[in-house]
Protein backbone atom coordinates (compact mmCIF):
# COMPACT_ATOMS: atom_id res chain seq x y z
CA UNK A 1 0.00 0.00 0.00
CA UNK A 2 1.36 3.45 -0.74
CA UNK A 3 1.20 6.51 1.32
CA UNK A 4 -1.98 8.07 -0.22
CA UNK A 5 -4.33 4.79 0.94
CA UNK A 6 -2.94 5.90 3.79
CA UNK A 7 -4.25 9.56 3.93
CA UNK A 8 -7.51 8.12 2.52
CA UNK A 9 -7.59 5.63 5.11
CA UNK A 10 -6.61 8.11 7.74
CA UNK A 11 -9.11 10.73 6.59
CA UNK A 12 -12.37 8.15 6.56
CA UNK A 13 -11.29 6.50 10.63
CA UNK A 14 -11.07 10.49 11.91
CA UNK A 15 -14.36 10.89 9.82
CA UNK A 16 -16.07 7.83 11.70
CA UNK A 17 -14.76 8.68 15.05
CA UNK A 18 -16.01 11.85 14.55
CA UNK A 19 -19.45 10.56 13.84
CA UNK A 20 -19.48 7.85 16.75
CA UNK A 21 -18.30 11.01 19.50
CA UNK A 22 -21.01 13.06 18.56
CA UNK A 23 -23.34 10.30 18.56
CA UNK A 24 -22.23 9.46 22.14
CA UNK A 25 -21.89 12.95 22.95
CA UNK A 26 -25.47 13.48 22.16
CA UNK A 27 -27.00 10.49 23.68
CA UNK A 28 -25.41 11.81 27.22
CA UNK A 29 -26.78 15.31 26.34
CA UNK A 30 -30.26 13.74 25.93
CA UNK A 31 -30.49 14.41 22.35
CA UNK A 32 -32.31 11.89 20.14
CA UNK A 33 -30.49 10.61 16.79
CA UNK A 34 -33.44 11.03 14.90
CA UNK A 35 -35.54 13.56 13.97
CA UNK A 36 -38.81 11.92 13.88
CA UNK A 37 -39.49 11.99 17.64
CA UNK A 38 -40.55 8.97 19.76
CA UNK A 39 -44.31 7.96 20.00
CA UNK A 40 -44.21 5.79 17.39
CA UNK A 41 -40.47 4.36 17.47
CA UNK A 42 -40.07 0.88 18.41
CA UNK A 43 -36.74 1.56 20.12
CA UNK A 44 -38.58 3.95 22.20
CA UNK A 45 -37.41 2.13 25.52
CA UNK A 46 -33.73 1.50 24.68
CA UNK A 47 -33.50 5.33 24.39
CA UNK A 48 -35.36 6.34 27.29
CA UNK A 49 -35.38 4.13 30.20
CA UNK A 50 -38.09 4.26 33.13
CA UNK A 51 -37.12 6.27 35.99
Amino acid sequence: MNWQTWVVLGVIAVIFLAVVITGIINKKKGKHSCSCGCSGCAMKDACHKAK
